[in-house]
């Protein structure tokens, strides 16, 4: 589970970073008082392996984790690119991905008010299970700013995205069924579902964005930006969808 969540963002500054946008402060206490749980590390483990096998990556790759979470994306991915950095608009999660990702010399954890580097287009740019966390009017002025972060030929993956009207209750049965295979069941039905119920709470009073692939599109396509919807989403929530945008290689 990543996040951008919350946490009001000053525009970058220093070092030649780009100008960012500030963030409404959508889910910041929900987010602040997360605590880890096991099922957010099999979540990561599914969503990397999903990753390679649907977008791929390599050991040439520059990837930016957009709204990391705890991490566990970025710590997995840290060996095995190029470079890793890792962004995430909560002190919380920040503080916690810092001390993940302490140990690998080409992974940088970015501020919410530092800037970023100019001089490294990414090859992927990640943002997973974040954009139903902004507003309309957020998420399209992030994509500017992710357009011209891509390298030429790179590709910016946006994942779980809430394209129509989901079930939460198959989704619960989706996770109990990951944490089932990977051995940690119980656990998650302890700890898990009663989060879950704090989930819903906050999810009521601050409705998820949804976005419709047609819009997402047009947005895309004013930037200069391909659009290919992948046939299955990168993670367990099957009603959800991920949408791949490539920059052109022969752009510039």
């Amino acid at each position: 589970m990543n996040h951008v969540r919350g946490d009001t963002c000053e525009r970058a500054r220093g070092s030649g970073g780009p100008a960012r946008p500030p963030l409404e402060n959508h889910w910041d206490a929900y987010w602040s008082r997360l605590e880890e749980h096991v099922i957010f590390r099999v979540e990561a483990a599914d969503y990397v392996a999903r990753l390679e096998a649907a977008v791929g990556f390599g050991t040439g790759t520059r990837v930016l984790d957009f709204g990391c979470g705890f991490g566990f994306v970025a710590e997995l991915l840290a060996p095995r690119v190029a470079a890793l950095f890792a962004f995430d608009a909560s002190d919380h999660m920040r503080r916690q991905v810092q001390r993940r990702l302490a140990g690998y010399a080409n992974a940088r954890v970015l501020g919410a008010l530092a800037g970023w580097p100019s001089a490294l287009p990414f090859d992927l740019i990640l943002v997973n299970s974040v954009v139903q966390y902004m507003a309309r009017e957020e998420f399209h002025r992030w994509l500017e700013q992710w357009r011209p972060m891509l390298a030429p030929g790179g590709r910016l993956v946006l994942s779980d995205l809430l394209t129509d009207n989901v079930d939460p209750l198959r989704e619960v049965v989706g996770m109990l069924a990951l944490g089932a295979r990977h051995g940690c069941l119980m656990r998650v039905v302890r700890k898990a579902l009663g989060e879950l119920r704090h989930y819903a709470g906050t999810r009521r009073v601050r409705p998820l964005f949804r976005i419709a692939i047609g819009e997402l599109r047009e947005r895309a396509g004013q930037l200069g930006l391909a659009v290919d919807v992948l046939p299955t989403n990168l993670t367990y929530r099957n009603t959800r969808a991920t949408a791949v945008l490539s920059r052109p290689a022969s752009d510039r």
